[in-house]
Order: structure tokens, then sequence, then C-alpha cells
């Protein structure tokens, strides 16, 4: 299944924003609760992040899976090693065992290696053992956990992108 991935429009925050929901909706009615609906809305992606951090990947033209990729994550790792942050991958259920996510995380790293950056970097939930195993079979290792807020257990992998 070919996946084409591009940064979005301003007008296709509306559709980056239901794909995470759509996701975080799955989540919840197979009680794997991650996002609520407030952390999803449009105001809150913006207020993280700018549009140039937002990707979706259209199958066929239809908006199939999609991510955050940020410059900085100074709230959640400290160092100053050039990397790239991923966030918010998800999957409209449609088009879920089709190997997507694998293949926007293979291209995350690839925007990574143009950009320079030594790291591909994101955060998933600690005791989600599927969540944490498929990054790990993508090649990441986790270099660390911890509880945030006191009450959410996180690992925190990295992908060595230039060694």
């Amino acid at each position: 299944m070919e996946l084409k991935i591009r940064g979005i429009l301003e007008s296709e925050l509306k559709e980056f924003s239901s794909i995470l929901k759509e996701a975080a909706e799955w989540l919840r009615n197979n009680e794997m609760e991650m996002w609520s609906d407030n952390q999803l809305s449009i105001d809150t992606i913006l207020k993280n992040n700018t549009v140039k951090d937002l990707f979706i990947g259209f199958v066929n033209n239809e908006s199939a899976v999609a991510v955050i990729l940020q410059e900085q994550d100074s709230l959640l790792w400290s160092d100053e090693t050039p990397s790239l942050y991923l966030h918010k991958l998800a999957i409209r259920r449609k088009f879920a065992k089709k190997g997507l996510p694998q293949q926007m995380v293979e291209w995350a790293k690839l925007q990574a290696e143009k950009k320079n950056k030594r790291y591909l970097r994101l955060d998933c939930a600690a005791d989600r053992m599927k969540l944490c195993n498929f990054y790990e079979e993508q090649g990441f290792k986790k270099v660390r956990e911890e509880v945030i807020l006191g009450k959410y257990p996180t690992a925190f992998y990295e992908f060595e992108v230039i060694m």
C-alpha cells in the first residue's frame, strides 16, 4: 500500500485532528485511553506545535495516518543533542494492520537524516507493551523510563540516525 506523506495545509487542521481523535476513540473503546478530546483539539495542537510540524500520510488521496515531528522538545528531553521528535503517531482504523505506521516511522527517520539530526526521539506509555514493542521493532532503543506528572509511566526512546 503506497503512502504519500506531506506537511499539512492550514485548511487541513480539522482533518489532522480527526485522525488523532479517531485513534483516541478506538483506544478508549479498547480500555487503553491515551489522549483526551481536548488534547486533540485544533487549539491545543496549535498551542504546542506549528502547522509545519504536522504531517498526514495519504493512501489514494485519502488521509490515513498522522504524526507530529518537532525540532525541539525541551519539556521532556533536556539535552542539546540535535534531534527530531516524533509525537502522536495515529492511524485511521480503516487502514490498520497494513504497515502504514511503520512506513511513517521510516519516513520520519529520513526527515531526521535530511535535517542532520543525530536522533529521532519519542516518548510513549511505558505500560503499553505492544506500543513499546512496536517502536523497538523499528530500531528504537529505550533510554529511560519515568513517571510524568506523578501518574503517567513514560518510556523514552531514540533511534540513532547519524553516528
